[in-house]
């Protein structure tokens, strides 16, 4: 089988929950992305070697995580890049993701017929700036679904929030089925001063 197989997230830290999924990668050597599970994660080697030459916080995560479960070399193609660049796009990244949050939380506020996406959505920009964040504020990158919460600058989300909103995210990616008030989980995110937060952390940066 020419390809290499990993696997990252949250199987790797540990943190795994009833509704986490197993996040696989594929490194392909001559293989299409059509002959893989869709849900799977599918890289030819030439866009890995970009991302670990960029210092991609993708690259980062990777890096950090991923174990080799197949490897078709007689050395894991990730194993042989090395470390990656170092990642300084973190001003950029949080640019985009707080445009992706706001852009949610206006659909929220607005009253959309999408709530459990919307707030699928809120849910990803919170924890990826928290990641990107996390490269200039821990002593390693935090890769965790709970990333907002260990870093310096105090999460105004009730964590208890945060992870109804995380749920939302697998059920409408995964078709978890949620048990809790989604109307009230998006009062109360629109509520939350994200936006000062994202703030306080580029202050921090």
């Amino acid at each position: 089988m020419s390809h290499d197989i990993y696997v990252f997230g949250s199987t790797c830290r540990g943190e795994a929950t009833p509704t986490s999924d197993v996040d696989i990668l594929v490194v392909p050597f001559g293989k299409i992305r059509s002959q893989y599970p869709h849900e799977w994660s599918v890289y030819s080697p030439e866009v890995i070697k970009e991302y670990f030459t960029k210092g991609r916080l993708f690259a980062w995560h990777l890096h950090l995580e991923a174990k080799c479960l197949y490897c078709y070399g007689d050395q894991p193609f990730l194993e042989s890049l090395g470390q990656p660049a170092p990642y300084s796009t973190i001003a950029e990244d949080i640019d985009d993701l707080e445009a992706l949050l706001k852009e949610s939380l206006n659909e929220l506020t607005a009253g959309t017929s999408n709530v459990v996406y919307e707030l699928g959505i809120a849910h990803t920009a919170i924890r990826d700036i928290a990641m990107c964040a996390s490269w200039a504020m821990l002593e390693q990158p935090s890769f965790s679904a709970d990333a907002p919460y260990r870093l310096p600058v105090e999460c105004p989300l009730e964590l208890s929030i945060y992870r109804q909103i995380m749920l939302a995210r697998h059920s409408s990616t995964r078709g978890v089925t949620i048990d809790f008030d989604p109307t009230y989980a998006a009062r109360t995110v629109v509520e939350t001063p994200l936006e000062k937060w994202v703030d306080s952390l580029r202050e921090a940066i």
